[in-house]
C-alpha cells in the first residue's frame, strides 16, 4: 500500500518578515526560515507570481488597469462620467457598481472599480477577468491547478472569495477524508489589518496568535491523517507605515496639459504610470517626474530587474516609484492614504516576504516566484514516488 503523503502550502498574506521576526512566529513549529524578496508590484502582481513562477512580463499581470482605449471593456460605460461626484465618488456605490459590471461582463476574478474616475475609464482594460486560481486562469501561463491537473493529483485550492474561517474549515473538511496529496490554503485578512493599523499595530500580535492556533492545528490534523507531510508558510509582501503624502494628480494638472488628449494616467497607490500622446508632453512631465520629491522614475534598467519591461508598455511609458512609507493622496486607487502601503521597492526591509517551513525545503525560496518551484517540486515527487 503506498505511503500517504500530503503537501501543504499557506499564503499569509502581507505577512512580511519584518513582522515573523518581530514577533518570533512560529519560531519553535517551523525552524526553516527565509527572508524572500517581493514582486514588484502589489498582491494583484504577486499572487500571478506565485502561482505560476513567470514574472509580469510573462503572466501580464502588474497593475489592475492597464492602458487600451480599443479595445476597453469600459468604452460603453461613459455616461458613468455624468454622474455628481458625491455619489460617484462614494466607495459603497463603486463597490455596488463593480459587482453588476462583473457579472454583466461575466468577469469571475477579483474586480474593483475603486476610485478610477469615471471620465477616464474608457481608455483603460482591467487584467483579472478570470479566476486565476483555477485551471486555465492564468492562461497560456500554466498555474499550480493547471499543474495539479496535469499530474493527476488529489488537490485543494482555497476559494478566494471565502473568509479565512470558511477557508480553513473547507481544507480542514477534506483533509480528514486523508486522500489529499496537494493543498494550497489561501488567507488574506492579515493584509486589511495591517492597512489599518500597520505592522506595529496591538492587533497584529493577537492576529498571529490566532493564525498560529489555527496552523498548529493543522498541523496535528496533517500528522492524524497522514503517513508524511510537508508544511509551508509563506507570504507575498511585508507592509510599510505611512511616512507622508503627495498630490501628484494635481501637479501634474499644474503644467496644463490635458488628459486623454495628451497623456493618459494611472495613479495607483505607490507609483505612477504614464502614456504620451505628444513630444511636449512626454518632454515636461518626465522632467517633472525626474525631480519629483521621495520618489524614483524608473530606468529601463529597472524595469529589467524588476520583470515588468513590457515590450508594448501596457502599464506605462514612464513608471513613478515613491520612497517606502509615501503615498498619492488622492489616487485612483482610493482618495485618502492608508495608515500603512506595500508597493514600493523589493528590496526594501519591510517589503521583503517570509517563508517558513516545517522540515528542510529542497528549494529555498529567494524571490516568491520561486514558491512555484516549491510547490511544482512536491507535485513532481507525488507523481514519481506515490
Amino acid at each position: 500500500m503506498a505511503e500517504k503523503h500530503i503537501d501543504l502550502f499557506m499564503f499569509i498574506d502581507a505577512l512580511g518578515w519584518e513582522i515573523v521576526n518581530k514577533h518570533h512566529f512560529l519560531e519553535e513549529e517551523f525552524p526553516y526560515r527565509y527572508p524572500v524578496k517581493m514582486q514588484f508590484g502589489y498582491s494583484s502582481t504577486a499572487i500571478p507570481t506565485i502561482l505560476s513562477g513567470e514574472p509580469p512580463t510573462v503572466h501580464k499581470h502588474l497593475s489592475f488597469y492597464y492602458y487600451n482605449p480599443q479595445k476597453s471593456p469600459f468604452r460603453h460605460l461613459k455616461f458613468l462620467r455624468w454622474l455628481p461626484h458625491f455619489i460617484a465618488g462614494r466607495w459603497r456605490f463603486r463597490h455596488i457598481i463593480s459587482k453588476i459590471i462583473a457579472k454583466l461582463f461575466g468577469y469571475t476574478g477579483y474586480f474593483e472599480l475603486y476610485a478610477m474616475p469615471f471620465t477616464k475609464l474608457p481608455l483603460f482594460d482591467y487584467i483579472e477577468k478570470k479566476d486565476i486560481f483555477i485551471p486555465g486562469g492564468l492562461s497560456p501561463v500554466d498555474n499550480i491547478a493547471d499543474k495539479a491537473d496535469e499530474y493527476g493529483l488529489k488537490y485543494h485550492i482555497s476559494n478566494w472569495r471565502l473568509s479565512e474561517d470558511e477557508n480553513i474549515s473547507a481544507l480542514e473538511a477534506d483533509l480528514r477524508k486523508g486522500d489529499l496529496q496537494f493543498a494550497f490554503l489561501y488567507t488574506a485578512a492579515m493584509d486589511s489589518l495591517l492597512h489599518r493599523v500597520t505592522k506595529d499595530g496591538a492587533e497584529v500580535a493577537e492576529k498571529l496568535d490566532w493564525y498560529r492556533k489555527r496552523i498548529l492545528s493543522l498541523k496535528l490534523l496533517l500528522e492524524s491523517k497522514y503517513d508524511s507531510y510537508t508544511f509551508t508558510v509563506f507570504s507575498d509582501h511585508g507592509m510599510t507605515t505611512l511616512l507622508g503624502t503627495v498630490d501628484l494628480i494635481k501637479d501634474i494638472s499644474s503644467l496644463g496639459f490635458k488628459e486623454g488628449q495628451d497623456y493618459a494616467a494611472v495613479y495607483d497607490s505607490t507609483m505612477g504610470r504614464f502614456w504620451f500622446f505628444n513630444e511636449k508632453a512626454r518632454n515636461d512631465v518626465t522632467t517633472m517626474l525626474n525631480t519629483y520629491d521621495h520618489s524614483t522614475l524608473l530606468s529601463g534598467e529597472d524595469k529589467i530587474r524588476y520583470g515588468i519591461d513590457f515590450s508594448d508598455d501596457m502599464y506605462g511609458e514612464e513608471i513613478l516609484l515613491l520612497d517606502p512609507g509615501w503615498q498619492f493622496q488622492p489616487c485612483d486607487m482610493g482618495l485618502n492614504a492608508l495608515p500603512a502601503m506595500h508597493g514600493y521597492a523589493p528590496e526594501d526591509k519591510d517589503s521583503m516576504a517570509a517563508s517558513l517551513s516545517v522540515g528542510d525545503p529542497d528549494i529555498k525560496p529567494a524571490w516568491v516566484g520561486d514558491y512555484f518551484k516549491m510547490m511544482l517540486f512536491a507535485m513532481e515527487k507525488q507523481k514519481r514516488y506515490f
